[in-house]
């Protein structure tokens, strides 16, 4: 009988971990195609390294800034990238857009892998747990192999400038930081405009 009640249990347990994970997601919300623009950003955002700490988002996005918008694999290249562009504090942000994710995905191993990345480096590095950023920018996907990167134009409009794909598995391949010339290139355009 032992063997029945094991069974059972590993069954029962399985069931509920699916039923929490699909219970848990957030419905996809609507979006409505405009013009995207500062003056309309979320007036909150999540900042990782301070946890429980809400900070006005028009202190960190500023005209002349890039936000580079990624997801679970994804999000390496952005640290990658500020890394090798080397731009002062606030001109590059990052946003961890997992906002589709269960919330104990979102509150433990996205959150503590998002945490490592950072480390001690001062960028803006937004959690965007909630989707605000993401609706606001109007994603079209949460693909986590995607990643978005935008600029903030002088006029305060909110410009698309790439959408890449990194391969499955980039989150642990050190050859990652070759493929970043194109998109550098991209970015240092705009910034000398």
């Amino acid at each position: 009988m032992k063997i029945f009640d094991t069974i059972k249990l590993v069954v029962l347990s399985g069931a509920a971990l699916i039923a929490l994970t699909l219970l848990t997601v957030d419905k996809p919300v609507k979006i409505e195609k405009k013009v995207i623009d500062i003056k309309n950003l979320p007036k909150t955002v999540e900042l990782i390294g301070y946890d429980d700490l809400d900070f006005n988002t028009n202190s960190i996005i500023k005209k002349g800034t890039i936000i580079f918008v990624g997801n679970h694999e994804s999000i390496i290249l952005g640290n990658i990238l500020q890394q090798k562009l080397n731009l002062p504090t606030g001109k590059f942000v990052i946003v961890s857009n997992i906002s589709d994710a269960p919330w104990f995905i979102k509150r433990w191993q996205a959150h503590t892998k998002n945490v490592k990345l950072k480390g001690k480096k001062q960028t803006p590095w937004i959690y965007d747990r909630d989707g605000a950023i993401r609706n606001f920018l109007q994603l079209p996907t949460s693909d986590p192999l995607k990643y978005f990167i935008y600029f903030v134009k002088n006029d305060g409009v909110i410009e698309m400038i790439y959408i890449g794909k990194v391969k499955k598995g980039s989150i642990d391949d050190p050859t990652i930081k070759n493929d970043t010339a194109e998109v550098e290139k991209i970015i240092k355009g705009k910034l000398t405009k």
